[in-house]
């Protein structure tokens, strides 16, 4: 995995650093903050109410999930490093107290607020791998910029390898690790008695996902991820993307089909020898572009860190 992440990181660098820096600040300022220039924004947070003592909040980086129960709230992410505050008071509108914590996954606009929550005391919970990358420094290929280890307080202090279900005052939230698709730790939280269901950002509703191959991540594990989701939802299920607007089964399904769609059709022309240039030019996307393209991801930038990934997947004997 480190000799594959190493040729990731080295084809991003080859592949134009301007234009790396082009996608990576001009396209989603919220999304891709550094914790300097984050901590000038003013955050406007908003709750909607999703099912019985279950809320959604979102403007904070990632959506957050709270579930309440009657000694305190359970979130599922934590937003920003900027959001922190603003994303703790506003959860507390709610309850006074947060007992409990779940990662989806390690980036930095999903765990924010973790050192926050965590030093007042707050049980963090997440995938092993999530409590790997947040105890060591990150180097993200698609920004070029290495992110700190979070402190102590912030980290998971219980993990899990593949599933785990959490009763949270009498509610039962289903954990399950899915594999090496967005990065190497993500998981989805499915909250069985209110059939609602938080993909973090497995599921990007109405944009081209960021996919990061320098953390394990790939097209392909994005793909059999959905397949996953769709085979664990229904029709009423009330699906929370990481990013984009609540989502339906049938969002998760156009979701899939363009994955597959894009990764076979780039995979041909990476097979036939196009460069970047050429794989750009013959427009792969094209047919899912005003569905998906319109989000902090055109569809020249997916193509363009796709290609850099498959080709460090090729280039050590990954498929």
């Amino acid at each position: 995995m480190a000799q594959r992440d190493s040729r990731y990181n080295s084809r991003m660098t080859q592949i134009n650093r301007r234009e790396l820096f082009r996608i990576a600040w001009s396209a989603a300022p919220a999304l891709w903050l550094s914790r300097s220039a984050a901590a000038q924004a003013a955050p406007e947070l908003t709750l909607q109410p999703l099912a019985d003592k279950l809320t959604l909040l979102t403007g904070a980086g990632g959506n957050i999930a709270i579930l309440q129960g009657r000694d305190g709230l359970l979130l599922v992410d934590s937003g920003l490093p900027n959001t922190a505050e603003a994303m703790d008071a506003k959860a507390r509108t709610i309850a006074p107290a947060i007992k409990t914590l779940i990662n989806t996954h390690f980036h930095f606009d999903h765990v924010g607020g973790n050192e926050r929550l965590g030093g007042a005391g707050v049980r963090i919970v997440a995938h092993e791998n999530v409590l790997k990358r947040l105890s060591t420094p990150q180097k993200n290929a698609f920004l070029n910029r290495e992110f700190p280890a979070l402190a102590p307080s912030g980290r998971p202090v219980m993990t899990f390898s593949t599933v785990s279900e959490i009763v949270f005052d009498g509610s039962k939230v289903a954990c399950q690790y899915l594999p090496n698709a967005h990065t190497d730790g993500d998981a989805t939280i499915h909250f069985l008695s209110a059939n609602v269901y938080h993909a973090g950002d497995l599921l990007f509703n109405g944009m081209y996902p960021f996919i990061d191959y320098s953390a394990g991540g790939c097209i392909e594990g994005m793909v059999a991820a959905a397949e996953r989701i769709l085979g664990a939802v229904d029709a009423k299920t009330k699906i929370i993307p990481g990013h984009g607007p609540m989502a339906t089964r049938d969002d998760v399904r156009a979701w899939h089909d363009m994955l597959a769609g894009v990764n076979e059709r780039l995979s041909a022309l990476i097979k036939a020898g196009k460069t970047l240039e050429q794989a750009q030019a013959a427009e792969p996307t094209k047919p899912w572009d005003d569905k998906w393209g319109r989000g902090f991801l055109k569809g020249s930038d997916f193509v363009h860190t796709l290609y850099a990934g498959k080709n460090a997947d090729q280039s050590t004997g990954r498929s």
